[in-house]
């Protein structure tokens, strides 16, 4: 498999100049591994799953440390908890000196609680996703984002699409794993490549995590996630399915979020005039998994899923985030819906102002996809909002709204 530049190189690499310490953190098989060669080419890589390298390193940290002339990687650090308070002894002697130490893992509880008090302030954590569309289809970064972030919206009129509908799909179907994008024209490579990894992350991640938890239930659980997406969570709905308590389903909601499985988007509650669902909705973050849990094996099964609306939201949402936290911008990220069932799929809050993204699978527009918009921007003062669709031109629908196609994404 070729091996594709990530669009993250050049943000870690500014984190790496600012930062003694950078953590990128991530799922399972997302390229973490991979990217360290492209961030800094020959660095010595110490892989602590290998046994003897592990039992080396844990011997005496402190010399091992010591012994290094020159920048390391460090893959798979939450395996040696240890690691940390003697990196920041380390570090702290010569606390100037930028990008010493370049750290991998999977997230866990214990990894993140290790940083957070032994290198606060000494590292810069960077999540790295799964392959964004540009990655996925080797083209050119999309100046959307830029247009976001400098607020120069008279430039939207300018948007070219780089990807198809039918691009669009297949990545909504494949998901952005690496290898299985890459090999799904392999027979059944697809589904056997998703079956194991699903396979491994119960039995061997989580069990290693949650050594007390119920497997089956937690794995019953996230298959109603499956059918769960993008849609507001009824947790004591969902306890009462898998007959355990409400707090077990929060906290297999916190398990699947610190793991990369889920993402959560909490009710945007900034306007107390409106009666607003304050249950947060989500969704699993690689499309990919969800269709091999909801048995979509192709296009054509995709489009005729009932299911298919909620995924392409989905979609869109994931990548517009992976995108946009390759700018190092930080910012809320919400969803909206009212007690007479008004609704925004996505909103953005940031420094920049607020900007609400309405989804929708079609490619035609009609005027009440916008009306929630529209009073949304008025009552919350936006400069902007966004209709994403399937559309293949970029269209000014109001004074402050915008059709968006999804191939300029």
């Amino acid at each position: 498999m070729q091996e594709i530049k990530r669009s993250s190189v050049d943000t870690i690499k500014q984190l790496l100049k600012l930062f003694p310490c950078v953590a990128i953190l991530g799922a399972r098989q997302v390229g973490k591994s991979t990217i360290i060669n492209q961030l800094l080419p020959g660095i010595p890589v110490f892989d602590l799953e290998d046994e003897d390298v592990y039992n080396r390193i844990k011997k005496d940290i402190s010399f091992f440390l010591k012994q290094q002339s020159s920048a390391i990687a460090i893959d798979e650090a939450q395996l040696l908890p240890q690691l940390f308070p003697a990196l920041r002894v380390f570090i702290d002697k010569n606390r100037n000196k930028n990008g010493q130490f370049l750290l991998t893992g999977s997230s866990s509880p214990e990894l993140l609680k290790n940083i957070s008090e032994s290198l606060a302030g000494r590292i810069a954590i960077y999540e790295l996703s799964t392959f964004n569309l540009q990655e996925s289809w080797q083209t050119k970064q999309s100046t959307f984002y830029n247009i976001i972030l400098q607020k120069k919206w008279s430039k939207l009129d300018s948007l070219k699409t780089h990807i198809s509908l039918q691009q669009l799909h297949t990545s909504c179907v494949y998901g952005g794993y690496p290898e299985p994008f890459f090999k799904r024209a392999k027979s059944s490579f697809f589904e056997l490549w998703m079956k194991n990894y699903f396979k491994t992350y119960i039995e061997r991640d989580v069990r290693n995590l949650f050594p007390s938890l119920n497997l089956d239930t937690y794995k019953r659980f996230i298959h109603m996630l499956s059918f769960s997406i993008c849609d507001c969570m009824n947790l004591l709905k969902i306890a009462k399915t898998l007959s355990v308590s409400q707090p077990s389903v929060h906290s297999y909601l916190e398990i699947a979020t610190g793991t990369f499985l889920w993402r959560a988007l909490p009710s945007f509650t900034k306007n107390p005039k409106k009666r607003v669902i304050k249950s947060p909705k989500g969704y699993i973050r690689d499309t990919g998994l969800i269709c091999h849990l909801l048995k979509i094996k192709t296009v054509d099964d995709l489009l005729s899923h009932p299911l298919f609306g909620s995924i392409w939201e989905a979609f869109i949402i994931e990548n517009i985030l992976k995108t946009l936290d390759q700018y190092l911008i930080t910012y809320d990220v919400c969803h909206y819906r009212t007690r007479d069932n008004a609704e925004i799929d996505l909103i953005l809050d940031s420094s920049k102002g607020i900007i609400p993204v309405e989804i929708k699978s079609g490619s035609t527009f009609r005027p009440e996809h916008i009306t929630t918009l529209e009073r949304f921007i008025k009552e919350n003062n936006c400069s902007i909002g966004f209709l994403v669709n399937a559309s293949d031109k970029v269209a000014r629908l109001s004074e402050k709204i915008y059709q968006i196609p999804a191939g300029c994404l």
